[in-house]
């Protein structure tokens, strides 16, 4: 039911009831200011309790050491020792224990009007951006401070090169723009700085550079001498970048002593690798058309030789990678021709017949290796006519010449020759001839 429809006196009756509860309950905290306070006081505490229940607070040493600042140094003085770092006991919730670091935590020495000479100042330690972070105490409360006059004296400038040129460079000595630095602090300190040293990264480079390096105080082993300063903070050095080795791949070659056995020539020579990668000075280089790898002797080889031989490299130069070669010689027989007279042979003839070859002798050009041919012997070439199936005078056969395998016929004179074949009379032909002619005579 809307507020349209209820009736007018349920509204009258509603308002004249919340009217008598707010003057009855004004009047008891006007009559009784105590009651207010204390219910105020009740319903804080019960928060805290119930805050605490959740959310403990927890107390303990900080897991970190904090490090110790100065401030409020004198114009004429500075710290000439190392100030130590402090340990803080905090307090905190638990909630927020975890998330704290030592950025949290800002300690520091007052040294508002403090003397030259070495004194125990107390630390001062407050929390920053921490939220119900309380320091409860400082270990130690006070640190040592030694306090000495502001000095200054010039040193001088030291560049040094770091870092690793590539193989073949070499840098020049480095070049400060300002020879001498102005170092200041404590005197104590100030007077183990011998140098103002100015580190130059040369690692890769191949051309000279120009670069701004800051300068870094060191003492006499080497070391930084920290709590002074040095002005200029920094110094441009030049420094020039010179390629003393230069690469370059140099043909290989060889020397050929003597000669193979007769009749065998050399038909090639290979090295593998053909050229041979070397290091050495431009002049040296720019001079060397070749390497040699000494000599390899030929006297009578009758096949091909192989063998590994090493360079003798000049004075200033090294091989750059395993400098070995493999040495082919290719040694072939020299290819020849000879001419050979030939008595020609009847091959195939029937049994019992007689075979006659006219022409004469033949005449064979033989083609092939030297040594072959020049070994060539009585019965190692002939030539031979086929017979077989010829049965009439007047016939005409093929001469073939048969020779070694590695020798090869290129011209045979005459290529035929005329064959005459003559059977002898089958068997029984004769006798009756010599029995007729017995019988002849014996009737005379």
């Amino acid at each position: 039911m809307s507020r349209a429809n209820l009736p007018r006196s349920v509204l009258i009756d509603a308002r004249e009831i919340l009217t008598r509860w707010w003057r009855r309950g004004f009047d008891t905290v006007r009559r009784t200011p105590g009651l207010l306070l204390l219910s105020f006081a009740l319903g804080v505490a019960i928060w805290i309790f119930v805050t605490d229940a959740r959310n403990p607070v927890r107390s303990g040493l900080f897991p970190g050491r904090i490090e110790v600042h100065a401030v409020n140094v004198g114009r004429d003085v500075a710290v000439a020792n190392a100030l130590p770092g402090v340990d803080v006991r905090i307090q905190a919730p638990e909630d927020r224990w975890n998330d704290l670091t030592a950025a949290n935590f800002r300690a520091v020495v007052d040294l508002n009007g403090l003397s030259a000479r070495e004194q125990s100042v107390p630390v001062q330690v407050e929390a920053r951006d921490a939220r119900a972070v309380r320091v409860i105490a400082v270990e130690p409360p006070a640190i040592v401070v030694n306090l000495e006059e502001i000095v200054t004296r010039i040193v001088p400038v030291a560049p040094r090169l770091v870092g690793t040129l590539p193989r073949g460079f070499a840098a020049s000595d480095a070049v400060p723009e300002s020879r001498n630095a102005e170092v200041s602090g404590p005197e104590s300190l100030v007077a183990l700085v011998v140098s103002a040293r100015a580190d130059v990264n040369v690692s890769g480079l191949t051309v000279g550079l120009s670069q701004s390096v800051p300068l870094v105080a060191r003492g006499a082993s080497g070391g930084e001498i920290r709590g002074v300063t040095i002005e200029p903070p920094g110094v441009r050095v030049d420094v020039a970048i010179e390629q003393t080795t230069v690469r370059r791949s140099i043909p290989l070659d060889v020397d050929l002593v003597g000669q193979p056995a007769p009749g065998y020539r050399v038909s090639g020579v290979q090295i593998r690798p053909g050229v041979l990668a070397v290091e050495g000075s431009l002049d040296v280089l720019q001079g060397l058309g070749g390497i040699s790898l000494g000599q390899m002797l030929l006297d009578g080889a009758r096949a091909s030789l192989r063998e590994t031989l090493r360079p003798d490299l000049p004075p200033g130069v090294r091989a750059a990678e395993p400098d070995g070669a493999d040495v082919i010689v290719s040694v072939v027989p020299v290819q020849g021709s000879s001419v050979v007279t030939l008595a020609p042979e009847a091959v195939g003839a029937p049994e019992g017949a007689e075979v006659g070859l006219g022409g004469g002798a033949v005449t064979a050009v033989l083609d092939g290796p030297l040594p072959v041919l020049n070994a060539l012997g009585p019965g190692d070439v002939r030539a031979e006519v086929d017979v077989s199936g010829l049965e009439a005078d007047g016939a005409v056969a093929e001469v073939r010449v048969v020779a070694p395998p590695a020798v090869r016929v290129r011209d045979v004179r005459p290529r035929r020759l005329p064959v005459t074949v003559t059977l002898e009379p089958p068997p029984g032909e004769g006798a009756e001839g010599s029995g007729g002619g017995g019988s002849a005579e014996d009737g005379e």
